[in-house]
């Protein structure tokens, strides 16, 4: 009776200690595959901004603004 509650103890504390090791990783793979999208676009819509590639010309408009200070 001894041994049996002795095996019963490791297999609850062995249990006990992978279930946040299991919840991370199903945690961490949910948040991937659903960030992993959201990201793509967002990378594919900033590829050619004016901050993110400096040899960009803009358009001409921009370029013809003048500000007058006085």
């Amino acid at each position: 009776m001894l041994r049996l509650n002795v095996n019963m103890a490791k297999q609850i504390f062995f249990f006990k200690k992978a279930i946040p090791i299991v919840g991370g990783v199903v945690g961490g793979s949910i948040t991937y595959l659903l960030f992993k999208p959201c990201c793509d676009k967002l990378k594919h819509s900033l590829h050619n901004t004016r901050l993110s590639n400096p040899n960009d010309l803009g358009i001409e408009e921009e370029e013809n603004i003048v500000i007058d200070i006085e």
